[in-house]
């Protein structure tokens, strides 16, 4: 099972609307069972595909909706509330991903007050209680036997979240808008990147995809910016080929009655389709390859 993450801890930078493209890309286009995770506190990912609700509890958060497959008067969901995040691998509890409406694909949503309650663990408690748990869930035989494949949106940061990602993950991909202050935080997923390489096992690696740009303009500013990482000595090798671009339908189609509600529904010969098309294959080959 590959478990793919999109990674870089400066916002803005579009990991959720990669992360949906991919996914969908998956499984709409390869017919593979696929898991969405949502590890942002800001539950973006999440609101994608659910109808997310306010916390009572903490009105500025998120909480995941009833699932449809909870029954109040069933005995066996007596110890249950009816709903799931997959924040509830950091309190012992068991995550029952919801059903999206695209066949083969299914998300376990956030929560936002349980995500950050997990990220501001103490140090000490830090390795046991956050970075082992995704992995974990995901190395289990139930969720093994359920999907072919994971793609992980992650928060905008360096925290004890995006290490337990990082552990847990086959593949990152790191997108970046080509402005200065985003760019700086690809060097900060890199040097992630080579800790936990070099703290795995070799059997097991952490592959880097790639740098992919995004939201990309065309823009002298834009343009520099990339010809400039990709003549980088150190990180110019992995600098993607495909870029997606700044593309209003891709905000579009994540309103709740668009019409189609994925890129992958619009007419063959439509521009964003192709792109999204292009950018996926590309990420795809290079992981199934």
């Amino acid at each position: 099972m590959e478990i793919i993450a999109f990674v870089n801890n400066k916002g803005g930078v579009g990991k959720t609307t990669c992360s949906k493209l991919m996914a969908e890309y998956l499984s709409k286009t390869k017919n593979l069972k696929t898991l969405c995770i949502d590890f942002d506190p800001q539950c973006n990912f999440s609101h994608q595909y659910l109808q997310m609700e306010i916390d009572p509890a903490a009105p500025e958060g998120l909480i995941p909706p009833i699932h449809p497959d909870y029954d109040p008067h069933d005995p066996n969901d007596s110890d249950w509330d009816g709903r799931s995040s997959i924040a509830e691998i950091f309190y012992g509890q068991g995550v029952v991903p919801y059903p999206t409406y695209i066949q083969y694909l299914d998300i376990s949503p956030g929560h936002a007050e349980k995500l950050l309650s997990a990220e501001s663990v103490r140090r000490s408690e830090v390795v046991e209680k956050v970075h082992k748990q995704l992995a974990n869930f995901l190395n289990s035989p139930d969720v093994r036997a359920a999907y072919d494949v994971v793609v992980i949106d992650t928060a905008p940061s360096k925290g004890p979240l995006t290490i337990s990602v990082m552990k847990a993950s086959t593949h990152i991909i790191i997108p970046s808008v080509m402005e200065e202050q985003p760019v700086q935080g690809i060097y900060g997923m890199l040097q992630l990147w080579m800790q936990e390489s070099l703290a795995r096992e070799k059997s097991r690696p952490l592959q880097l995809v790639g740098i992919l740009p995004n939201m990309f303009k065309q823009t002298r500013l834009h343009r520099d910016i990339l010809t400039s990482l990709q003549d980088n000595s150190a990180i110019g090798k992995y600098v993607l080929p495909v870029k997606f671009s700044q593309r209003i339908v891709f905000a579009e189609v994540d309103a709740a009655d668009s019409n189609p509600r994925s890129i992958f529904d619009f007419q063959e010969q439509h521009v964003a389709k192709s792109e999204a098309m292009e950018v996926c294959s590309y990420i795809s080959e290079r992981i199934f390859a």
